[in-house]
């Protein structure tokens, strides 16, 4: 039996390679004209790469990025604002710069108030920065170049490249035919699954491959075509972690298919190597392999999901086999303010224990052009071992960029 399995593992690993090949090569031919996901699937919108320097989403906005976000973002009173005052406003800092095409510049700012309350403690509220970032990038023919680099208050961060101050992302990259094909070097978001700003999902905790500080060094290949995308990276490791075992080395990557313009599905996977995993301390194979999805039934609705397998063998004893999936919907009734509730579950894999849910409910009101508020309610039941820790957590925050 073993040894028939072994047999068939490489005719199918060819056959899905000989796949995969043939979808990006049909992706990249088959148009003159990428035409990219669009990022907020619900307004129709063109995605990522159009918007984004990053060609999977997030972080510095192209000129395009800003005019989309000036039309879709902020909440109008009144008159809407004439062509040249929306334009005015989606340049960087609101227009008060003029800066050549190639030069891209960008600022973030995100604090708030977070309270933690444990059951059966005392609240613990804290104040947070949790973002204090000045962007840059260069669009010049096909060369590409990005980096940021910003304040956290806390030094231990993994973005870390000198106490509290953090470079979340820089990197060099090429694109050819109008960005339908990119490849970087530099440390980059983990390409893996749903790209959301909610760090602390349980999906982008467990995968690690959050957009907050979970970035990592390596080389990638992004390709978008009309109804297919994805982008896969070879994973060199976190050099920003003063300890060389503390690096993971391997891939990430994902492929998106867009059937229609108001719904998307794809596929991700994950597999790293660490001689000291910074969680379990010694040497381990973490893995983790799932699917998601992106639909708009309606245009003030869009539903995000992604389940996600996790497998990990710490120090080649027995091996953990864990799930995690998340359900989120943004009901947005007026232009600028999202109604968002989510939930999560996770199951940790080992004989005994619970599993962990949480559910979240939350408002963010873009209030004006560059500037949103968002609060946020999170209910959570985590399980330590054959325990449960339930918890209230809630977060206000003022975000603005430039």
């Amino acid at each position: 039996m073993f040894g028939s399995l072994r047999s068939t593992c490489p005719r199918l690993a060819r056959c899905l390679l000989s796949v995969a090949i043939a979808l990006l090569l049909f992706a990249l031919l088959g148009e003159e004209r990428a035409e990219a996901y669009p990022w907020m699937i619900k307004h129709d919108h063109p995605g990522c790469v159009q918007c984004h320097m990053d060609p999977s989403g997030a972080g510095l906005l192209t000129a395009y990025g800003r005019e989309e976000g000036e039309a879709t973002l902020p909440m109008s009173y009144g008159a809407p604002p004439s062509d040249e005052t929306q334009a005015q406003r989606a340049r960087f800092a609101w227009g008060l710069f003029d800066m050549p095409g190639w030069l891209l510049l960008g600022a973030g700012l995100r604090s708030g108030i977070i309270v933690r309350k444990v059951d059966g403690a005392s609240a613990k509220p804290d104040l947070a920065l949790m973002q204090a970032d000045a962007r840059v990038g260069v669009r010049a023919g096909g060369f590409r170049v990005s980096a940021t680099l910003g304040f956290v208050n806390d030094d231990s961060s993994p973005a870390s490249v000198a106490g509290s101050l953090v470079s979340r992302e820089h990197w060099l990259g090429y694109a050819w035919r109008s960005d339908a094909l990119i490849v970087r070097a530099g440390r980059l978001n983990v390409p893996f699954g749903l790209r959301v700003i909610e760090h602390d999902f349980l999906v982008r905790r467990l995968t690690r491959t959050d957009i907050n500080d979970s970035q990592q060094h390596g080389v990638a290949l992004a390709f978008a075509g009309r109804w297919l995308r994805g982008e896969v990276m070879g994973i060199l490791g976190n050099y920003q972690l003063r300890t060389a075992a503390n690096r993971d080395r391997g891939y990430s990557g994902y492929l998106e298919l867009m059937p229609t313009t108001w719904a998307a599905v794809g596929v991700s996977s994950l597999v790293t190597h660490a001689e000291r995993d910074i969680l379990w301390g010694v040497d381990d194979t973490r893995q983790a392999h799932g699917v998601f999805a992106r639909v708009a039934p309606a245009e003030a609705l869009a539903l995000l999901g992604e389940i996600d397998y996790l497998h990990d063998r710490p120090g080649g004893g027995p091996s953990t086999h864990a799930w995690v999936g998340l359900l989120q919907a943004d009901v947005e009734p007026r232009q600028g303010l999202h109604l968002i509730g989510a939930g999560e579950g996770m199951t940790s894999g080992y004989l005994g224990s619970q599993a962990s849910v949480a559910g979240w409910l939350g408002v963010d009101w873009f209030f004006w052009s560059h500037l949103d508020v968002r609060a946020d309610v999170v209910r959570l039941a985590l399980s330590q071992g054959p325990s449960r820790q339930d918890q209230t957590v809630f977060v206000l925050q003022a975000h603005g960029y430039l």
